[in-house]
């Protein structure tokens, strides 16, 4: 069980006072919802470290940013491969620590940057989202290979800013095929996939299951696709997509289902609230805003009250249930 759940059968056998209120702190501390101090240790290891690591980018691109014309063309290519070079390399002496994955991590955003700045030096007429693309493909190797979920988490980033630049670009030359619908059909099928993959691959790999802060991304990328189709199909009143909702039903049945019964998580059943909330008061609105009477706006008021406070009782008793194990 993780700490979450350890806490709300600690907030239970306390209200049934299957513990004593004085014993409150040590039974968290047995549970480790209250950390010990070696964890402490290790979060402000990573939490100082992360930040090193996002200064050193940072300064490194002011550095370029404010010399940039007294480097040469020259100078500019050599400092950036060397660096990327540097990184590899550091990483390869330091491969046995636990935090050397961050170094690829700077490589990878580096060569990001080594593309732009060959892009711009020699013109050569590529679209944006080709320099996204290539950063994605280049970088797929050490994705792979270096088992770090940050890694998988910019690959994941980069291949959808492809998708979107991608629309921009061709949505004038092929407008009538490849509309704003299909580019979010097309992010929303990506992201959703990447969201199973990732779930069923983190049941076997431990180094994908540490932090569930990256799979919480990709299901509020998925939820605000789907959010955005539904939307836009309530408000353009037409009816040639009229299996949308039916995808959104089954979609929404089992990502509840999954998330309630076979990997309690409370994060994601609140993102199914919330959808629910936004596309149901979308249709309200639709519905009640058309006969132009101030009384709608009440309903839609009372609406979004009483589903809101629906939405947190059910969560909160969600919260507190105990696994049977």
């Amino acid at each position: 069980m993780t700490p979450a759940r350890h806490k709300a059968l600690i907030k239970q056998w306390l209200s049934q006072k299957h513990i004593a209120p004085d014993k409150t702190e040590q039974a968290l501390a047995v549970a480790t919802v209250t950390p010990p101090a070696s964890a402490w240790f290790g979060f402000l290891d990573r939490l100082l470290l992360s930040n090193g690591v996002g200064l050193i980018l940072i300064g490194l691109i002011f550095f370029f940013a404010f010399n940039w014309q007294e480097i040469t063309r020259f100078h500019k290519f050599a400092m950036l491969e060397l660096l990327i070079v540097g990184t590899l390399v550091a990483h390869y002496k330091f491969a046995a620590k636990a935090n050397a994955n961050y170094l690829i991590l700077v490589a990878s955003v580096l060569l990001g940057v080594l593309l732009a700045f060959y892009g711009q030096t020699y013109q050569t007429g590529a679209d944006t989202w080709q320099l996204f693309a290539m950063w994605a493909l280049l970088i797929s190797p050490w994705v792979l290979l270096a088992r770090f979920a940050a890694l998988w988490m910019l690959w994941l980033i980069l291949a959808n800013l492809s998708l979107v630049l991608y629309y921009q670009v061709f949505h004038g030359l092929f407008g009538l095929v490849f509309s704003g619908t299909a580019m979010q059909w097309a992010l929303w099928l990506f992201n959703t996939l990447a969201l199973i993959i990732w779930e069923f691959a983190a049941k076997r790999y431990s180094w994908l299951s540490q932090s569930r802060s990256q799979v919480r991304l990709l299901a509020i990328v998925t939820h605000f696709n789907m959010v955005w189709l539904m939307i836009d199909f309530i408000f353009s009143h037409g009816f040639r997509d009229f299996y949308l909702p039916i995808i959104y039903l089954a979609w929404l049945a089992a990502f509840y289902g999954y998330y309630r019964y076979q990997q309690l998580d409370v994060f994601m059943l609140a993102g199914v609230s919330l959808s629910v909330i936004v596309i149901s008061t979308a249709w309200f609105s639709d519905l009640l805003l058309q006969s132009k009477d101030g009384f709608a706006l009440l309903v839609i008021g009372l609406w979004i009250m009483f589903s809101s406070g629906w939405a947190v009782r059910h969560l909160k008793a969600i919260a507190q249930e105990v696994p049977h194990e």
